[in-house]
């Protein structure tokens, strides 16, 4: 029953953790496309930016090291 409730316990967790990666990716594909057309970053959008891959990163790398799988339309863990 304990390995049952401790399943069940990693998959609420995995889901979340998919659920970040997911918006973190959108995030970064909407302001890759705002870099592009911006003519002049500002130093507070570059530092956000890198801030924001290295969440993806940092929660992509968690994802892979708990070997969470999933089975949606996007490809957040099987890059």
């Amino acid at each position: 029953m304990a390995k049952r409730k401790r399943d069940k316990i990693k998959e609420e967790g995995d889901q979340k953790l998919i659920t970040l990666v997911e918006k973190l990716q959108n995030q970064i594909a909407l302001q890759q496309d705002l870099d592009q057309t911006t003519l002049d970053l500002s130093d507070d959008n570059v530092v956000a930016s890198e801030i924001l891959r290295a969440k993806y990163s940092f929660l992509y790398s968690e994802a892979r090291y708990r070997h969470t799988r999933f089975s949606g339309i996007t490809n957040a863990i099987t890059q």
